[in-house]
C-alpha cells in the first residue's frame, strides 16, 4: 500500500520537473534547442505511454509517438508539456495503489506485474536521467544551467548532507 503522503509526492515531484523544463526551454534558443530537442520528445513519449498505459491497464513504453515537432519546435514542445501536466495533475492518489503490466523490453511476449506507484517512480527517473543529458549537451555548447538539473534526488540529499557536515 502506498501511502498517501508518498502519493502526493510522486505526482508533485513529477509534476514539478516538468515544469522544471518548460522553464529551461522558454529561455532557449531555437538553435540550442534543436540540439537536446530529442530528449524532451523522448521524455514525452515515456510519460504519455505511461498515461495511455493507466487507461488501459497496461503500460508499453515502446509504443512511442515520436512526434519530430516536439523536436524541433520550442513552441510546440511546451504546449505539450502543459497537456502533460494537467493530466498529470488530474490523477487521483488512488490510482497510484493499482497494480499495473508492464511490456518487456527484452521480450516482448511478457508482460511484467508492477504498481502504478513503481512506475511514476520510474518516469521521475527516467526524466531527470534525461535531463542529465540534456544538461551535459547544452553545458557543452556554453549555456549556464544550474547545478541541480538532471542530479538525481539521492545526489541532491548527499551533496546537502556534505554540505552541512562540512
Amino acid at each position: 500500500m502506498v501511502h498517501a503522503k508518498m502519493q502526493n509526492i510522486l505526482i508533485e515531484k513529477t509534476v514539478a520537473e516538468f515544469t522544471r523544463s518548460i522553464g529551461l526551454i522558454e529561455n532557449l534558443t531555437d538553435a540550442h534547442y534543436t540540439k537536446i530537442g530529442a530528449h524532451f520528445r523522448h521524455n514525452l513519449d515515456f510519460a504519455n505511454a505511461f498515461m495511455l498505459g493507466l487507461e488501459a491497464g497496461k503500460i508499453d513504453y515502446e509504443k512511442r509517438e515520436r512526434d519530430e515537432r516536439i523536436e524541433q519546435n520550442r513552441g510546440f514542445a511546451i504546449e505539450q508539456i502543459v497537456f502533460l501536466i494537467r493530466r498529470l495533475q488530474n490523477l487521483s492518489n488512488e490510482i497510484l495503489e493499482r497494480e499495473i503490466l508492464v511490456a518487456s523490453e527484452i521480450q516482448t511476449d511478457v508482460w511484467h506485474k508492477s504498481s502504478v506507484a513503481r512506475e511514476f517512480e520510474f518516469l521521475h527517473s527516467h526524466t531527470i536521467h534525461h535531463y542529465a543529458l540534456i544538461a551535459e549537451k547544452l553545458s557543452n555548447s556554453g549555456v549556464e544551467i544550474t547545478a541541480d538539473f538532471g542530479v538525481a534526488p539521492s545526489t541532491l540529499k548527499f551533496w546537502n548532507e556534505r554540505k552541512k557536515a562540512a
